[in-house]
């Protein structure tokens, strides 16, 4: 059986010309669902390209959610030395981008990571704050990391901007997000 759509997102997103399907879904409590969508030739533990999709209803503040993952990445720079991050915003309408890089060699092959994540502030229709996350990751593994890292400086202006463009067609969601 396959992952459950929580959120209602017809798939497959397209995301820069590319197809991701929906690999994974969570919701681990009532106020909080997250959607992982991946190309349809990749595993969830080997992918390279990633969609994500998080809805939180529990009225936390954009800021507030921005500065839980910047704390967390503050606290990973002790152990991850590639860790970096930097926060765009538009005050027009509230949006916040988080861009950030790190790394894992826990499982003994290096993984290098680079997120980019938009947090759009939305009203319910029960007058009630809410958070839409929508995110992109990208992976390499092994060797060749200063590649990617390369590859990454070129592509990643292209990315930031479809990302701050992004729509998400069709989904339950777009009665609420106040693009």
């Amino acid at each position: 059986m396959g992952p459950t759509d929580f959120l209602g997102i017809p798939g497959p997103i397209e995301f820069n010309g590319v197809q991701h399907h929906l690999a994974w879904s969570s919701r681990p409590s009532n106020d909080y669902i997250k959607h992982e969508y991946i190309p349809q030739d990749q595993e969830l533990a080997t992918y390279t390209q990633m969609v994500i999709v998080e809805l939180v209803t529990s009225g936390l503040s954009t800021l507030d959610a921005v500065n839980a993952q910047m704390k967390m990445l503050d606290r990973r720079k002790e152990s991850d030395p590639l860790v970096n991050y930097q926060l765009l915003t538009a005050p027009k309408n509230h949006q916040v981008l988080l861009d950030f890089l790190l790394s894992d060699q826990s499982t003994g092959t290096l993984i290098v990571e680079w997120n980019a994540y938009r947090y759009i502030p939305v009203m319910l229709p029960d007058g009630g704050k809410a958070i839409v996350l929508y995110a992109i990751s990208r992976r390499h593994y092994g060797s060749g990391a200063e590649q990617f890292l390369k590859t990454l400086k070129s592509s990643r202006a292209s990315d930031i901007d479809a990302l701050a463009k992004f729509k998400l067609p069709g989904a339950d969601l777009s009665g609420i997000v106040a693009d």
